[in-house]
């Protein structure tokens, strides 16, 4: 008896997201997103540093996935880190590939909560997915920049223009973004439009992180680059972990949504370790918080 090639792709399909399924935490609420086929850009705005944001983002993609979407994963990272990024995803020598990710300055020198420990697992975590769905993609689409040179504003404006080109050059793609929370806004704060307010209003999706408090790594413009108290608190009613598209439940500025976590944050410290000599950021934190390396604070 012949079984047909169709058959057996589907059936390929289906081991495939069985796979998915089993590595990844349900996250209540995603098919609300898939459901809108107009969609192609979804932006998760999160306060930087914690473990639980890039944990609920990576069920999120597999969510994406199994529902049999083609993914583009865009990360707010330098876009002279994609090599390594790329090392990451495909690489046969994976202990090369993260020595080679951890001496980027995002990981190594800013400590900004973008290079954390929680952000290597999500990379890992991209990299086990891919297994399943090769066609899975991971971008960086920070460009680079000086804060004194360009500002916040030419800043925004770089993100939301690179973020469009990607969706020009991956047409059939769904570009899952995770990026800082103002980014993914969709009204100007502080007087300049913010990078999702360059992609195509139909086309796109942004939620705001929300959380009961806790710690991240953050790094303060006047405080230093440590372990904070922070988090966007849900506005009103505390709701369970899940994707709620209500705008009326962000805490602050226009998006379509949350994505709830449902628990106090956790800080999650630098994957490569703290450097030395220590970066200026560092050096403020220490000096304000009268606390030694050794602490780990």
């Amino acid at each position: 008896m012949k079984i047909g090639l169709e058959f057996l792709l589907m059936m390929g399909l289906a081991m495939n997201a069985v796979s998915a399924m089993a590595a990844c935490t349900p996250l209540p609420g995603a098919d609300q997103v898939w459901s809108k086929p107009s969609v192609r850009w979804v932006l998760v705005g999160e306060t930087h540093g914690s473990n639980e944001t890039p944990d609920a983002f990576l069920d999120l993609v597999c969510s994406a996935l199994v529902r049999g979407k083609r993914v583009t994963v865009a990360l707010e990272l330098p876009t002279g880190e994609q090599g390594a990024l790329d090392g990451i995803l495909t690489g046969n020598d994976l202990q090369a590939a993260k020595e080679s990710l951890f001496s980027q300055d995002i990981w190594k020198q800013v400590l900004d909560g973008r290079g954390s420990e929680a952000m290597s697992r999500l990379l890992l975590g991209l990299r086990d997915l891919r297994r399943s769905y090769p066609d899975l993609s991971v971008v960086a689409f920070d460009a680079p920049y000086t804060r004194a040179a360009n500002g916040a504003g030419p800043r925004d404006k770089a993100l939301g223009t690179t973020l469009l080109a990607l969706g020009t050059a991956r047409p059939k793609d769904t570009i899952l973004v995770l990026t800082g929370n103002y980014h993914a806004m969709q009204a100007p704060m502080h007087g300049y439009d913010l990078a999702a307010m360059y992609l195509p209003p139909k086309e796109r999706l942004s939620l705001e992180v929300t959380d009961r408090g806790g710690e991240t790594w953050s790094d303060m413009d006047t405080g230093g680059c440590g372990v904070w108290k922070s988090g966007v608190g849900d506005k009103g009613i505390l709701k369970p972990r899940g994707i709620y598209l209500d705008p009326g439940l962000a805490p602050y500025g226009k998006v379509d949504g949350i994505l709830s976590l449902g628990v106090a944050l956790t800080a999650s410290a630098p994957a490569a370790g703290v450097p030395s000599p220590l970066p200026d950021c560092r050096i403020r934190y220490i000096s304000g918080h009268h606390l030694s390396e050794a602490s780990g604070r």
